[in-house]
């Protein structure tokens, strides 16, 4: 049962944010609460007070600048799912909203409240991390911008300070000519294992590939090592170096056995989906699509 809770509606990210450094450990942000109400409920974190983000208007915008699309923090992934300017600048990424849980959780959860939470069992991480996306955060000192990857710290961990609010996600589009996809395997509506892939052919050789795995360790991860061993390859080849670099994944993705299954079984189905997913990547390639 959820115990009475304060509401706070301010109108703006100061606002927010001077309420946050006022109540402290005492208030928690609230935008989609698809994890915050759970937890709350459980009693596996406690709060006095809520601050309902969902009316500041920053925070819900999706817009393209020219060079990618900013996306605010309380966008829900629903809305990125089926937005036109995600579907047609960031296929990859509309491809891995339309996988998250299902879609209540998808028209209750927001873009920000997840990457916040940063739970290892989740999708946008990965899509984002093969994007290069960047995020924009704000608190009293003012606002600083940051990788994706440096604001991921760890297992339900991020680079958030006290009294910062993620107020929005950058993502540009794949590079021209580029094609990507998403791929997981998921028990209970949570991925076991997520993988995203990028590349690019040029005379029948990778140009290019980024690569990201999440669900496996303690956070999302590019795997930077592993793009440098396939650049120049033909695809069928990447696909086998990619297959036999589970030494490389365990000691980067550090998995665990949990009741998703057992970190052998985690490694073999990572380097089974890359191969599947940049296989995918360089047909949608060809064909024109991402």
């Amino acid at each position: 049962m959820l115990f009475p809770l304060r509401l706070l509606r301010p109108t703006t990210v100061a606002e927010a944010s001077g309420e946050l450094a006022r109540l402290g450990e005492r208030a928690r942000l609230y935008a989609g609460g698809a994890e915050l109400l759970p937890l709350l409920r459980h009693r596996l974190i406690e709060a006095d007070c809520l601050i309902d983000i969902k009316p500041i208007p920053s925070l819900n915008r999706i817009a393209w600048d020219g060079s990618r699309v900013r996306i605010g923090a309380a966008v829900t992934h629903r809305r990125l799912e089926t937005a036109p300017v995600t579907r047609e600048r960031l296929p990859l990424l509309a491809s891995a909203e339309s996988q998250v849980a299902n879609i209540r959780v998808r028209n209750q959860g927001t873009l920000g409240g997840n990457l916040c939470f940063n739970d290892p069992h989740s999708d946008p991480a990965t899509a984002l991390l093969v994007h290069e996306a960047t995020v924009a955060v704000a608190g009293a000192g003012g606002e600083r911008r940051m990788a994706l990857g440096d604001f991921l710290v760890g297992m339900y961990a991020t680079a958030l300070g006290p009294d910062e609010i993620l107020v929005e996600v950058e993502v540009p589009p794949l590079p021209p000519g580029w094609g990507g996809a998403y791929l997981r395997v998921h028990r209970f509506q949570r991925p076991t294992v997520g993988v995203a892939a990028a590349a690019k052919l040029r005379d029948r050789r990778l140009e290019g590939a980024r690569l990201a795995v999440g669900c496996v360790g303690p956070k999302a991860q590019r795997l930077g090592e592993l793009e440098a061993r396939v650049q120049g390859l033909p695809g069928t080849e990447a696909a086998r170096v990619i297959g036999e670099a589970k030494g490389y994944l365990r000691g980067l993705l550090q998995p665990v056995d949990d009741l998703l299954g057992s970190a052998d079984y985690k490694l073999h189905i990572t380097s089974v989906l890359l191969g599947r997913a940049l296989s995918q990547a360089l047909e949608s390639n060809v064909t024109g699509s991402g």
